[in-house]
């Protein structure tokens, strides 16, 4: 399938590099003046976690760039990594020239898709996330890791026939995908389990300093199951979704745990590298406010979690 990436963040860079390892044509939307910039490339140090790949992996990947796109370009697939808060307006501006292109929009989800139903029908796109993540170093390098799956889904199975190709084409890069029933729900559940700890991480804005601040990581543990709690209140079933079980372990425990996590698991340490940026802690932020607008809708009060919008109020 003819690719457009949208951007050159992390998630972008590394899913282009994969996919055009296995000969995937694939092309990169950037800003207006910024093709010059990747003339030379782009350099990755990354941990890949795919069988049958180096886990250490060093590259030079020669994207190709463009500033501007028409339908006359005939792509057949457009995904979109953006920030939640980034997403609508980039598929405003998308939409027009697209053509007949599928979108993957492979992004975090709160508020579900009116939004993007008024701007493509349903059989024209699939969401999806990332299993992967990092950070641009002050060198240049994209320091990352590319996990071994993919979530994927589409909605009310109108992009059947889509959703089989763009899946073929991710294992075609030997990612498995991780194909979910209602990727909603799973979206959702999946912004409980971070969006408290991304919260309090504002406070430090670094890991030493907020792993060992343990009531901070304590509060955001108690934040955590109140947001999982408000999934259940919007119908989310979390028994389908192994990694919610920590609703039902002592805070105690999950906080070592968490700890643990993030001291000695290498790709957990590139995946959150991005968290004290300035792009991460936005989109944190407007994921806190539209929990609190839901939990205000369903009568829910959150304590725990209102108290870490302290840390979020410069973002």
């Amino acid at each position: 399938m003819k690719t457009l990436v949208v951007g050159t963040g992390i998630i972008g860079v590394i899913y282009g590099w994969a996919l055009s390892e296995v000969g995937v044509n694939v092309t990169h939307l950037v800003r207006q003046g910024k093709v010059d910039k990747f003339k030379n490339g782009a350099t990755l140090d990354m941990l890949d976690e795919r069988k049958n790949h180096p886990k250490y992996n060093q590259s030079r990947y020669a994207l190709k760039c463009v500033e501007e796109i028409s339908t006359q370009d005939d792509y057949e697939l457009i995904i979109v990594p953006t920030n939640l808060h980034q997403t609508e307006e980039a598929l405003k501006a998308l939409v027009p020239a697209s053509g007949q292109a599928v979108f993957l929009i492979f992004t975090g989800n709160w508020e579900g898709t009116e939004y993007i139903d008024r701007l493509l029908p349903r059989e024209r796109y699939l969401l999806g996330y990332a299993d992967g993540g990092g950070t641009v170093r002050d060198d240049g390098v994209y320091w990352t890791n590319l996990g071994a799956e993919v979530h994927l889904g589409a909605i009310n199975g109108k992009q059947a026939g889509n959703l089989e190709k763009v899946k073929a084409l991710f294992v075609r890069a030997d990612m498995l995908p991780d194909v979910q029933e209602n990727i909603l729900h799973w979206l959702w559940q999946h912004a409980a389990g971070v969006v408290g700890f991304s919260a309090g991480f504002a406070k430090h804005r670094d890991l030493k300093t907020y792993l060992s601040d343990k009531n901070l990581l304590r509060q955001c543990v108690l934040s955590t199951k109140e947001l999982y709690h408000l999934c259940t209140l919007r119908g989310v079933e979390l028994k389908k979704f192994p990694e919610a079980s920590i609703v039902n372990f002592p805070a105690w425990l999950v906080s070592i745990l968490i700890r643990w996590n993030f001291r000695r698991n290498e790709s957990m340490q590139r995946y959150t590298a991005h968290a004290a940026s300035d792009g991460s802690l936005q989109e944190t932020k407007a994921y806190y406010n539209a929990m609190l607008m839901t939990a205000a809708e369903l009568g829910f009060d959150m304590p725990y979690t209102k108290s870490l919008g302290a840390y979020l109020t410069n973002y």
